[in-house]
């Protein structure tokens, strides 16, 4: 360095072009962390005057010890300014795109959504998933067959579009579209008693309306028998995700419970049942619609021709019956007059009208909505070419003969050696420092759901490009031999295992699946890793369908109908679908076999209770069983059941009770027996609910003997 040069004079120097030029005010200024130039230098100068002792110089800028001390301690600033980008900005490929499916980074409207859990979810669900229906209900029958919790009947309101015509044959086609629904989105433990549609009990109205004239007649009168039946029997709106998001409603608030493509339904506007109804409250519905001035009468008037200033449905009616206006209006019962005049109305242009309303409500309960302005909300990085060196020697005064220039060609063949014989000390530093920036720009493959990954240390070779004239001085095989060099201290299993648990964790969710290596030395940390990438690509099922039931009426096919406590545990505890198919060939359980029943699935229909069984009280409500099958080595240890009986009872839903049972060989070839025979039964629609509960009941006995302690 030349004499009188200051030791931060370095980093203003005019030949730095590389990517990070532009944080070169930044490095100058103190860090909080002591990484800034300044403090940099001032540490490597008193750690070089500690360990040299009296063997070096006064320390001053003209000795070349500190032109290099210099020298590293601004690219080291490089390297630390590159590790503040944000994170979208370590992400992106050349082109600017973020693969979030490959970081296991997921869209708002796929990890916010849950399966239905509570009665508004399945509301929502069903009002979004089938067109006709103005409102539903759920209620749970518990109180009605005691000690069976879980059990719910659904009260269906159809719209009087559909309710006008057949009433049996829409009725049951309407019911049997609503089971198969919640059939295939049934929670574990519970089960639907019964779907009943409402039955409309007519009113019309009776009265004397004053309007302004400024609108058509038929057109206020339709639109008050429309809010009329909204006030009566209210129909659920369905807003766009998009515009309630620019109302201020959060994505975690817009996305959470059910998600559906027809749009958002709030909370507050899934209105219950209602059995009463007075003229004073509908009055102030009317006075609100343009055109009305001013409402001299009003009455009910019920199918008998009967006035009444309200409605009171009887207690017995509760959820089975809905008041509502009837669509048909006797025109001369409600008169529109202005100044004393009365306008005559047209009942053809009244229900044209009413028509109209009804019918844009329903399109816009069909409509699907677009998600595309998500796109603009997820994080944007820029490709900031992370893996890029910029060589630390291109910072050298031209006098080393380090950088571009190099020593010329008159130079002594000494001068050469000593420049080359630097040009190679210094490499030991370059090499690790453009490593280090390689690692940044592999993070997006580190920290991915690649399952071709087989190394979590990277290197680079630095070509002439990135260091003057640094490729003569490499051994054949340069690239080969850094590689060798770094796997030796790529403990790639521990490391990878790590960064797995890192993005389970980003989800709440923790692999417990490491205790299994005391039990099975055959599963070994590879297995752990491909069970662990399983479990990230699939997170959003996972978490999703936590709580989620198979559907009984479908047939069991692994993961295509399958509840969501079983894939949970069979990759918790190592049991892929592969192992939990038993060998057709030898009729014997597989390793890895378990099947979970759910009690209430087993309750008599038919009567009251199955003959020739002693059920203990509670026995349905809120329980299931799991059988595993005994496993050959290490598995019949009392240590390894209550691993798997721990991680049962982690992940079971909290207010469900597990019974984990252990089955040999003949024992669950038994249950296999019993358990399809049931399935088969309850699958065939056709079937006497008498021959279903012989098939429960043959299941159930079984289940009970297992209860049984064993004799002594």
């Amino acid at each position: 360095m030349a004499s009188g040069q200051a030791p931060g004079d370095i980093a203003t120097r005019p030949q730095v072009t590389h990517a990070g030029a532009e944080s070169i005010g930044r490095r100058k200024s103190d860090d909080s962390d002591g990484l800034d130039f300044e403090s940099l230098f001032r540490q490597g100068l008193s750690i070089v005057q500690e360990v040299s002792g009296k063997n070096w110089t006064d320390y001053n800028q003209h000795d070349p010890g500190v032109t290099i001390l210099e020298a590293l301690c601004y690219v080291l600033t490089e390297l630390v300014y590159r590790t503040g980008f944000p994170v979208a900005d370590m992400l992106p490929d050349s082109e600017g795109r973020i693969d979030f499916a490959r970081q296991a980074l997921y869209r708002p409207e796929e990890i916010f959504p849950s399966h239905p859990v509570t009665e508004s979810d399945y509301r929502k669900l069903i009002l979004t998933s089938i067109p006709f229906i103005d409102n539903v209900w759920i209620r749970p029958v518990d109180r009605e067959e005691a000690g069976r919790p879980g059990l719910s009947r659904i009260y269906v309101q159809l719209s009087e579009r559909v309710s006008d015509q057949d009433q049996e044959v829409v009725a049951r086609a309407f019911c049997d579209v609503v089971r198969k629904l919640y059939g295939a989105n049934r929670n574990l433990c519970e089960d639907l008693a019964g779907v009943e549609v409402v039955r409309r009990i007519p009113f019309s109205l009776r009265g004397e309306v004053e309007i302004d004239g400024k609108r058509e007649p038929a057109d206020i009168l339709a639109e008050i028998c429309f809010e009329c039946s909204q006030y009566m029997s209210p129909r659920v709106p369905v807003h766009s995700h998009a515009e309630r998001f620019k109302q201020g409603e959060s994505l975690e608030e817009l996305f959470t419970g059910v998600f559906s493509e027809k749009g958002y339904i709030d909370d507050d506007e899934l209105y219950p049942w209602r059995g009463h109804f007075s003229i004073s409250d509908l009055v102030s519905v009317i006075a609100g619609i343009d055109g009305v001035k001013n409402i001299n009468q009003l009455a009910f008037v019920d199918g008998f021709g009967n006035e009444t200033d309200s409605i009171n449905l009887e207690s017995s009616l509760s959820h089975r019956a809905v008041a509502c206006l009837t669509a048909s209006l006797p025109i001369e019962d409600m008169r529109l007059i202005k100044g004393g005049k009365v306008f005559p109305i047209s009942r053809q242009d009244v229900q044209q009208e009413f028509r109209r309303l009804d019918y844009t409500y329903q399109v816009s309960r069909q409509h699907s909505y677009s998600f595309e302005w998500l796109e603009e909300l997820l994080p944007q990085g820029v490709y900031r070419k992370l893996g890029e060196y910029y060589s630390m020697q291109n910072h050298f005064p031209d006098i080393y003969g380090l950088n571009a220039f190099g020593v010329p060609d008159t130079a002594t063949d000494e001068r050469k050696a000593q420049a080359a014989q630097l040009k190679a000390y210094l490499l030991f530093f370059e090499q690790v420092m453009a490593n280090f920036l390689q690692h940044m720009h592999e993070i997006p493959r580190l920290f991915s759901v690649d399952g071709q990954l087989s190394q979590s240390y990277f290197h680079q070779v630095l070509d002439n490009d990135a260091v003057p004239g640094v490729e003569p001085l490499y051994l054949d095989g340069m690239d080969g031999r850094l590689a060798g060099l770094m796997r030796r201290y790529d403990n790639f299993d521990d490391r990878r295992n790590r960064i797995l648990d890192f993005l389970l964790a980003l989800y709440g969710e923790k692999f417990s699946q490491n205790s299994l290596r005391h039990f099975f030395p055959e599963h070994t940390k590879d297995q752990r890793i491909d069970n662990k990438l399983a479990f990230v690509k699939h997170i959003v099922q996972l978490g999703k369908n936590r709580s989620a039931a198979f559907d009984d009426r479908n047939p069991v096919s692994g993961d295509e109908n399958c509840s969501g406590l079983e894939s949970r545990l069979g990759l918790l505890l190592g049991l892929r679908e592969s192992e939990a198919v038993r060998d057709e060939n030898s009729g014997d359980s597989r390793a890895g076999e378990f099947h979970l029943v759910e009690h209430i699935l087993l309750r008599p229909t038919a009567g009251a209770r199955h003959q020739n069984l002693d059920v203990p009280e509670g026995f349905y409500g809120l329980r299931l069983s799991l059988l595993f099958a005994v496993r050959g080595s290490g598995s019949s240890g009392l240590a390894f059941r209550q691993l798997v009986e721990e991680t049962v009872a982690r992940n079971c839903p909290a207010h469900i009770h597990p019974e984990v049972f252990w089955l040999d060989v003949p024992d669950m070839t038994r249950f296999r027996e019993l358990h399809d025979s049931w399935l088969q039964a309850r699958r065939t629609p056709t079937l006497a609910a008498q021959v279903v509960d012989e098939a429960a009941s043959a299941l159930l006995g079984f289940l009970l003997e297992l209860r049984k302690p064993p004799a002594t």
